[in-house]
């Protein structure tokens, strides 16, 4: 089962990689940023759309007013506060991406008993050799 599982995934990771041209580029976003370490991993491939209906903009397009309440943001980058390192942001933009993807992964595989949503690395960071076979 675990190799189907693991088959499934890639099969539609890969369709995702393949399909990306025909839409907007905002619906699907290479997760890249001069902020991060040397990438030891692939990078990610994020299918904006797909993660519309499950979490709120805010909870990524965060910003804090003067008072430190979260408002919505639709402008700016992630690394304008989340930086390499801490500094004088608590999260630095790697670790940033994965509490919130994990702690959203883990939630979600969890309440909904949603058994294909990625909580492996290697689901997310798709290596290209797996998806790049036959070309």
């Amino acid at each position: 089962m675990k190799i189907f599982n693991y088959s499934l995934m890639i099969m539609i990771s890969a369709f995702f990689i393949m399909v990306q041209p025909l839409f907007p580029q905002d619906e699907f976003m290479e997760i890249e940023s001069d902020e991060f370490k040397k990438h030891t991993r692939s990078l990610v491939v994020f299918p904006h759309m797909m993660h519309e209906d499950c979490i709120d903009c805010i909870d990524c397009h965060h910003d804090y007013d003067k008072s430190g309440e979260l408002v919505w943001t639709d402008g700016g980058y992630c690394s304008d506060c989340h930086t390499k390192t801490s500094g004088d942001n608590p999260i630095c933009l790697m670790d940033a991406f994965h509490i919130q993807c994990k702690q959203c992964h883990a939630k979600e595989a969890k309440q909904n008993y949603n058994k294909n949503i990625p909580q492996m690395c290697g689901q997310c960071h798709i290596k290209k050799e797996s998806y790049n076979k036959g070309k």
